[in-house]
């Protein structure tokens, strides 16, 4: 493999565009640099950063395994925010199994790197209080789920109580973290008040400091005169030019920094000193509190302010019309050959120094919350650094072994993001990008538009060969054409109608039957077991499996039925004027025609499908509304089927 003379470290990360994020990236990328490691950064998308494909992202950390990476640092505190800390230890236990360090939270068995901040937020509140004679405070948190907020909100409530300062709990505030929420709860609770009832405010983290002052000011309230303002982070914002906000440094890019090293000497050495690293916190003191600040001459504190809105809006701005420079340069699909000078350009635009295109034999169908299977056959597509330019290697490799092939080894440096290409529920492959100089969030925004250029650029590729082989046939322009479309609409395994092809024609009828006062039903299938058959006996076994199941339905319907494969195990029926009862003969006939299957066929895996249906009427007509009810009741048949089962072993064993 060509990574073996560098540790190969992995980062497990929510939302690494956040500031929190950025900055642990960049202090593991300095420890990296240093000490020519290889890092790839494993982004995800979880709650509150919410999308419907973000699963996608999850499925990427099935390439974290011990071929591909020597140990993995888990950004744990960029989690805990969204969901229960307990569950978060579980997930990050059923990882594969290589070496592990966790920053900001606690785990069992697992080298973690932690801070104390009680120290200095209470010296923080202490000095508003004793400094700036401020005893009527606001608290902005991030609400009741937040591990971090409620830690730091304890610590304040115990330094006001250390002051004998007096608090309502009619004050606590929630911003959930972010600018937005923090200006609108502000604002609103200073609208519900007849004249102003606090004095200072204490905030969980400087995104929520940055909304309240923005809040205030446009409100005709001054900071700091009529407020001292606290926040937590130390982030950018909070420290750029004269004007900046007291707030607690919990030294981040340090913590990312000793993570690394903490990383090396694990896998290095087998073991680490202490299973815990613990950081101080160091308060800040700038000019939010009240404390004299340092201006420019001839500059007022309001021209300050002006000139620190003008300078972010101005960076803004930039990377806003890079993007619209690079979309109205995109307005028309190209196959994948014509995409790369495309790319090229893209890249050089937005300062990515490396970019790695890999892409998977065929796509993969990945389901919401997926067991994802790594493909065996992957092509490393293209490569691009910005001294050679565009490579189109067309190198085959095995991801599961090594996600990292040797060709690519020499183009790794300090730290790739990786992402998945996908659309929908399909997965092409992975994007390895060494992001430049602007924000995170902006790179976040590059790679989807990268991601569906190349998506695009591939359906098109496809289209001509489509179009190459048909047109060898001598086909008419018109057979062509129908050609193309049946394609378009009809499942490569099974023969039957695609997602496409189901969608369009069951709405058609649908629409059709409705409009007479007729209804029917919807049924969705999920074959019992299809990842178990992969497992034990290899996915073309899995295929036959599917292609049966195909043949099954198909059989047991009527000819004015709607049977299609909606990908992997789903399927979907649309039966006109059939009813709920004649749903139990259904489930009845499709439960034996599988045995006849098991039975006659000399096949080692066993056959079985679980459905349910609901009904379409004038009431309700809408397909994906109808696919979604009929999906419920599937897996309440699942689980079901589950307990029956469960019963009848225990059953079993009380016999015995």
């Amino acid at each position: 493999m060509g990574l073996e003379k560098k540790v190969r470290i992995g980062v497990f990360i929510n939302a690494a565009y956040s500031d929190y994020g950025a900055a642990i990236i960049e202090g593991v990328s300095r420890y990296c640099r240093e000490n020519d490691c290889t890092l790839i950064v494993f982004p995800v998308l979880r709650e509150a950063q919410g999308g419907r494909f973000n699963f996608q992202y999850d499925a990427m950390l099935k390439l974290i395994n011990p071929n591909n990476f020597d140990v993995l640092i888990v950004c744990s505190a960029t989690f805990v925010n969204f969901y229960n800390a307990q569950a978060l230890i579980k997930e990050i236990h059923e990882l594969p199994p290589i070496p592990k360090i966790s920053i900001g939270l606690d785990i069992p068995d697992i080298p973690s790197l932690l801070v104390d901040s009680t120290k200095a937020v209470s010296t923080l509140v202490e000095h508003i209080i004793n400094k700036h004679n401020r005893h009527n405070f606001l608290l902005m948190n991030a609400g009741s789920l937040s591990m971090e907020s409620n830690e730091r909100s304890q610590v304040f409530f115990d330094t006001l109580k250390k002051n004998k300062i007096r608090f309502s709990k009619d004050k606590i505030l929630c911003g959930h973290f972010n600018f937005k929420d923090a200006y609108n709860t502000l604002e609103k609770y200073i609208k519900s008040k007849k004249k102003l009832n606090f004095d200072a405010i204490f905030c969980c983290n400087d995104d929520m400091a940055l909304g309240c002052i923005g809040c205030l000011e446009d409100n005709g309230i001054h900071v700091p005169e009529d407020v001292s303002i606290i926040g937590y982070d130390n982030v950018f914002a909070s420290r750029a030019q004269d004007f900046g906000i007291s707030t607690v440094d919990q030294l981040i890019e340090e913590q990312g920094y000793k993570a690394a090293k903490l990383a090396e000497e694990y896998f290095l050495k087998k073991t680490v000193k202490n299973h815990i690293t613990s950081f101080s916190a160091v308060p800040i003191i700038r000019h939010s509190c009240g404390c004299k600040k340092t201006v420019h001459k001839g500059a007022s504190f309001a021209d300050t302010k002006k000139l620190l809105k003008h300078n972010i809006h101005f960076s803004s701005s930039i990377q806003v019309y890079m993007i619209h420079y690079f979309l109205s340069e995109s307005q028309t699909p190209v196959p994948l050959e014509k995409l790369y000078s495309r790319l090229a350009y893209c890249f050089e635009l937005f300062d990515i120094s490396s970019a790695m295109l890999f892409l998977y034999d065929k796509p993969v169908y990945v389901k919401k919350n997926p067991t994802f299977v790594v493909p065996e056959k992957a092509v490393v597509k293209m490569t691009y650094t910005s001294k050679d330019g565009i490579v189109v290697p067309e190198y085959k490799f095995n991801p599961s072994d090594d996600m990292l092939p040797e060709i690519c080894s020499k183009l790794l440096s300090d730290g790739h993001f990786i992402f998945p290409v996908y659309a929908e529920n399909n997965q092409y492959g992975y994007l390895l990008i060494k992001i430049g100089k602007y924000e995170k969030i902006f790179y976040q925004t590059v790679f989807e538009l990268v991601a569906k250029e190349i998506i695009a650029a591939l359906k098109i590729s496809q289209a001509e060969k489509e179009r190459a082989k048909l047109k060898t046939k001598n086909i008419t322009l018109e057979e062509y054409s129908e050609k193309l479309q049946a394609l378009s609409r009809t499942d490569e395994m099974t023969q039957i109608l695609n997602r496409r092809g189901f969608i369009e024609d069951a709405q058609a009828m649908i629409n059709r039957f409705v409009s007479v006062g007729k209804s029917g039903l919807v049924i969705f299938g999920d074959m019992d077991g299809l990842k178990s058959i992969n497992d034990t006996f290899g996915h073309e076994a899995g295929d036959r499996a599917i292609k049966a199941e195909a043949d099954i339905l198909s059989e047991i319907f009527r000819t004015t039925d709607i049977v299609g494969r909606l990908g992997g195990d789903e399927f979907a029926i649309l039966a006109p004027e059939m009813t709920k009862k004649d749903f139990a003969f259904i489930k009845k006939r499709l439960a034996t025609k599988c045995q006849e299957y098991n039975d006659s066929e000399v096949e080692p895996f066993v056959l079985s499908m679980s459905i349910g249906c609901t009904e379409f009427s004038s009431r309700q007509s809408n397909l994906d509304v109808l696919l979604n009810e009929a999906d419920q009741k599937l897996y309440a048949e699942k689980r079901l089927k589950k307990e029956k089962k469960e019963a009848a072993l225990k059953l079993k064993k009380a016999k015995k």
